[in-house]
């Protein structure tokens, strides 16, 4: 169980100082992208803070959004729209990694290994945490199930606290699609952008006009693959072909046409929903979002030398690679953070307090999977011509079980971002669009397919025994569905079936290589 377990969870060890873990990863850091990201999740945590508020009223607890209280906070979310700083970064970190991978070993299926264990193991540890607590104070203290938002709607406490989960899963979600958005960006870069805009407007169209509720739903994935793309052309170079004036204009048209708009209509245009309100630019995405996103992406390119002076600066830099070294620690926590805060009346002015803290106990999990990817990931100079790939062995049953095992891992965080885990029972089946799940089979198919997803790569000796494993998990996830529901719908009795098949075709093939060898 322990060499199980090893595959994906960094081991606990004595926690080094913050120091000599900033040595090891700064030199060879692109200052400005890391920037990006850590600018993009502070403006979130920022998002929160400021434009959320909780009250306690009567015995019922109330979350507020204060853009719908007060519009004139709205123009404010037009600048602090982190999450499109986030993606714009993780393009570019993305397609580095994906050459990388190329370029040192033609084995492109590693790219999404790494991918997915760079931010794994500091999700699995908040989800565990976050269970914990919220269970044991359930049963002690007289502690909501739900929370009441602005619409008069109910929400569960555990999918207001697990928020932060549709971050990880949209960019799950983009990372599977890398292979397919770099090569059709290698091909033709401005028409591939050009056809995932004109996409997203038009959808966005279809659906506000002809009430075509379900279409929309493509807009999670085609505007974040936008903004996504857009970190491509930083990685080529093709951005700093643009004086700053060019992004100038952009940014100023951007933010033009949406004080137009917020001028002449009522149309609710703020970009930090949290998902409270039925009427949102975020939940999907729509062309106002992607707007202020362009606009906010243009105005960092504007100050981009200004930024990366600042960066030069050793105390600054500093303190943004510890930051950076512990991100995904500080965004996981930053909801529930804001949460406990606020049902147990304590003053904000500790936030910061609480939020080193969490950092030092869990942010060990981010920081060693930090070094493990570190390593992986040659970066280059973006005005270099890219490496051409080598020749070599590349296995298409490989990275089809990698692409395979990030779907299970991206299925299970999605079922756990709507539902949560525990309060409303174990086994209580939710709805996940056309699938349906529990938070039971939610953790057997992440334990999978992070299993899977390693053992192409750091154990293949125990490829066939977790093979097997996952046979079983497949098979007992059914049998415990038939026993609590009496049915299984068609869809995922064919994609069980599938799996399953599909696992038992490798453990042929794994042994067949083996007799021939």
């Amino acid at each position: 169980m322990k060499q199980f377990i090893n595959l994906f969870f960094p081991s606990v060890k004595s926690f080094k100082s913050a120091s000599k873990e900033v040595i090891k990863t700064s030199n060879s850091r692109i200052r400005y992208i890391d920037f990006l990201k850590v600018s993009g999740l502070l403006l979130i945590i920022f998002n929160t803070l400021f434009f959320l508020n909780f009250e306690k009223s009567s015995g019922e607890f109330i979350i507020y959004n204060l853009t719908v209280i007060d519009n004139s906070l709205t123009p404010i979310t037009w600048v602090t729209a982190g999450m499109a700083l986030f993606f714009f970064s993780t393009g570019f970190t993305n397609k580095i990694a994906w050459y990388s991978n190329v370029g040192r070993d033609g084995s492109q299926w590693k790219f999404l290994t790494d991918r997915v264990d760079s931010l794994m193991g500091s999700v699995l540890v908040w989800i565990f945490f976050i269970t914990l607590s919220l269970n044991i104070l359930s049963k002690y203290i007289y502690f909501p199930l739900y929370i009441t938002n602005q619409e008069d709607g109910i929400l569960t406490v555990t999918e207001f606290i697990m928020w932060p989960l549709w971050l990880v899963s949209i960019y799950l979600a983009v990372v599977l699609f890398c292979p397919l958005t770099i090569y059709l960006h290698k091909k033709n870069p401005y028409l591939t952008l050009s056809l995932l805009i004109f996409s997203l407007v038009l959808i966005d169209n279809i659906e506000f006009n002809l009430s075509l509720s379900y279409i929309k739903l493509f807009n999670y994935l085609l505007f974040w693959l936008t903004v996504h793309q857009l970190g491509y052309f930083y990685a080529d170079g093709k951005i700093f072909t643009y004086n700053k004036t060019v992004f100038a204009v952009i940014a100023a048209f951007s933010y033009s046409y949406l004080t137009y708009i917020f001028t002449t209509s009522n149309q609710y245009l703020s970009v930090a929903n949290y998902r409270l309100l039925s009427f949102s630019n975020e939940d999907p995405p729509t062309s106002i979002y992607l707007v202020a996103s362009i606009g906010l992406i243009s105005l960092f390119l504007v100050f981009r030398v200004q930024f990366e002076n600042l960066m030069n600066n050793k105390t600054i830099w500093f303190i943004f690679s510890i930051i950076h070294s512990n991100i995904y620690t500080l965004f996981l926590w930053h909801i529930a953070i804001f949460f406990f805060l606020s049902y147990f009346s304590i003053s904000y002015i500790l936030y910061p307090l609480i939020a080193i803290t969490a950092i030092i106990i869990f942010g060990n999990y981010e920081r060693n999977t930090f070094r493990l990817s570190r390593s992986l990931i040659k970066r280059v100079n973006p005005l270099q011509p890219w490496p051409t790939p080598i020749k070599a062995r590349l296995s298409y049953s490989s990275f089809l079980l990698a692409w395979v095992s990030s779907i299970l891992v991206l299925i299970g965080i999605f079922q756990i971002t709507l539902g949560g885990v525990g309060l409303s029972g174990f086994f209580s089946l939710r709805q996940l669009y056309v699938l349906s799940g529990n938070t039971f089979e939610a953790f057997i198919r992440i334990v999978v397919g992070l299993l899977l997803l390693n053992v192409t790569i750091r154990r293949k000796d125990l490829k066939n025994q977790i093979l097997i494993f996952a046979i079983f998990s497949q098979a007992l996830t059914m049998v415990v569905r038939l026993q609590l529901y009496n049915t299984i719908p068609s869809l995922e009795l064919y994609s069980g079936i599938f799996l399953v098949c599909f696992y038992l075709i490798l453990i042929f093939n794994n042994r067949n290589y083996k007799s021939l060898a």
